[in-house]
């Protein structure tokens, strides 16, 4: 059998760089700074005593750039093997071993040909006297020669823009391109025009601030103040930065913009993973010397350190929370407001970020607004409404009978509720408001048998209504009665308003539905028999006069818990104070009615 070779088109691979690997054409500057540096530190490597230097120069008339590099040089040998053949790297072999080699890929020349149709390479190597020229072109074709005159000791790359790539060989892009990727870089880089030339990385970075200077340097490039900065680290994967608090509200949804550094290279400016998902309330200027990079270099490979790395950041963001919430209160109060939302809807999904933030969000109580570490002091137990419309129903005669009771109707707040036995000492019950009564206290034996014919008397009353009665002792006393219903009572209300007023077929579908497929529920009316006018009701032998106390009191208890009346309650109210009243003004004067 004959062994063969694939053939290889590199002008389709350079076409899968610019359109799938590489997110933008300037990142060929990125590998021309990274080769250079890796040059230079090479050379160190080798013993020799030197100042490193880096030098990109624009010839803005021609529209051609050179990277310049004082680094080990290229050999014959090393051009063959390193620049000759697709997928090799001159630093495989070192690479375990040398922290200070940024590159990984010998792919990374190609993204010169995203942007230019010629490399020019003007290398000497350091170790052996030879200088060579050798160029390539997109098509596969290269060659190779030997100067007559001798170079310094480095390499040398000369690029001439292609059609439509010009902008990047202006002089404000060229800049703009070099700091962005390499204003960190411990090579001294400078950026030469002509004549003018200047240095631009002498700048020390965040990660090496202290807390204010990092602060000062946020706010210099992103136009905002941070709320504060939090030092990162990770002695795994060797990781140093810093954490901003955003100053504004961010959504969930949006992009995480991280700005990622790989040996003080810049990997990318807006990695999204790079920290926790719970951590969306802050934005990161990371640098790490051993996590691995992926081929493109501008994300890392999501291998277990990856991820070791991630959660050990995260631990650094958790302390400073927690410490800050006993430094710092009011700083931390006001994280909180700003990021309030984002932080309950995270909570609901994340155990980590609910355990950090559940004592400090606020929630609506039958005491008031309250933060929950309120909520749980002194107490075995919470009672949950699981809407807002239960929760007003019952959340001041709740509190006069000194329950603690938490509105779930809000957005997110039941489920947050719900979870607190996983992070406290407390039990969660959800309320039956239907029940609710039955919390208060009963009447006694001859109380109950003195009181059941008006009981009675309100059943057969408010039946047409989905109601039934009960009575007990309640605070405050002067609320002479309690309406309880639930979203299952008002659906079925609904209906039946919605057969009285349909069409004969609809009506029928309503029926069966109300009738036959659901056992039909009642909402409750409690009588507080703490109210003096209720007792006197109960006690009075007059049945029409009760009959209208009934009326009323179920009337007034659906105005007092803001429920809403069909046209039939309505005329009911109106009719029994219309008849109500006539007694009153017809009653002889000083007599009773």
């Amino acid at each position: 059998m004959e062994n063969m070779n694939f053939q290889v088109n590199l002008q389709g691979i350079i076409d899968l760089l610019s359109n799938h690997l590489y997110s933008d054409p300037g990142v060929f500057v990125r590998e021309l700074l990274q080769n250079g540096t890796d040059a230079i530190m090479a050379r160190k490597r080798l013993g020799q005593s030197f100042h490193g230097k880096l030098t990109v120069e624009l010839f803005p008339s021609v529209h051609t750039i050179s990277i310049q590099d004082n680094g080990c040089g290229l050999t014959a040998e090393d051009i063959e093997r390193f620049l000759s053949r697709i997928g090799s790297t001159s630093k495989k072999g070192e690479l375990d071993a040398a922290d200070d080699f940024i590159g990984q890929f010998g792919v990374g020349l190609l993204s010169c040909f995203i942007v230019s149709e010629e490399i020019v390479l003007i290398t000497r190597s350091a170790k052996e006297g030879q200088s060579l020229e050798w160029r390539g072109k997109p098509d596969g074709t290269y060659s190779l020669r030997k100067l007559k005159e001798q170079v310094q000791i480095g390499t040398t790359i000369y690029l001439k823009a292609k059609p439509d790539y010009e902008d990047y060989f202006e002089n404000e892009r060229l800049l703009e391109l070099t700091v962005k990727y390499g204003q960190f870089l411990t090579v001294p880089i400078h950026f030469a025009v002509e004549k003018d030339e200047l240095r631009i990385n002498e700048e020390t970075p965040p990660w090496k601030m202290d807390k204010q200077a990092a602060a000062d340097y946020i706010e210099s490039n992103a136009a905002y103040k941070p709320l504060d900065v939090i030092p990162v680290f990770s002695r795994v994967g060797g990781v140093e930065g810093v954490a901003y608090v955003l100053p504004y509200a961010v959504s969930l949804q949006d992009e995480k913009r991280h700005q990622v550094y790989l040996k003080n290279m810049l990997l990318s400016d807006k990695l999204s993973n790079m920290l926790p998902a719970w951590a969306f309330f802050v934005n990161g200027i990371i640098n790490t010397d051993g996590l691995r990079p992926t081929a493109s270099r501008e994300a890392f490979q999501e291998n277990e350190l990856f991820y070791t790395v991630r959660d050990e950041l995260g631990l650094c963001i958790k302390r400073y929370l927690i410490g800050l919430s006993e430094s710092n209160p009011e700083l931390f109060k006001r994280i909180i407001a700003i990021h309030y939302h984002s932080i309950k809807a995270m909570a609901v999904e994340d155990e980590e970020l609910y355990e950090l933030f559940i004592r400090h969000l606020t929630f609506e109580t039958s005491y008031g607004e309250l933060e929950m570490s309120a909520i749980l002091e002194n107490r075995s137990t919470v009672l949950l409404t699981t809407t807002l419309d239960e929760f007003r129903q019952i959340a001041r005669v709740a509190k006069a009978q000194h329950l603690m009771v938490v509105n779930g109707g809000y957005v997110h707040d039941f489920e947050l509720v719900r979870s607190l036995p996983n992070v406290a000492d407390v039990e969660v019950v959800v309320l039956d408001v239907l029940e609710f009564a039955g919390r208060f206290e009963r009447l006694d034996v001859e109380e109950r048998l003195a009181v059941q014919p008006f009981i009675d008397l309100s059943d057969r009353l408010l039946a047409k209504f989905q109601c039934r009665s009960t009575v007990r002792w309640f605070e405050p006393s002067d609320l002479p009665a309690l309406y309880n219903t639930n979203e299952e009572v008002n659906f079925f209300k609904l209906a039946e308003e919605s057969e009285k007023i349909a069409n004969p077929l609809f009506a029928e579908i309503v029926q069966v539905i109300r009738q036959e497929l659901y056992e039909e529920p009642f909402a409750r009316l409690c009588y507080n028999y703490n109210n003096p006018i209720v007792r006197r009701a109960m006690m009075t032998s007059d049945r029409s006069m009760q009959k209208l106390c009934i009326e009323l009191l179920y009337t007034q208890a659906l105005l007092m818990g803001n429920h809403t009346m069909s046209a039939e309650e309505l005329n009911l109210m109106n009719v029994s104070l219309h008849e109500f009243m006539s007694r009153g003004l017809n009653a002889p004067p000083g007599g009773s009615a």
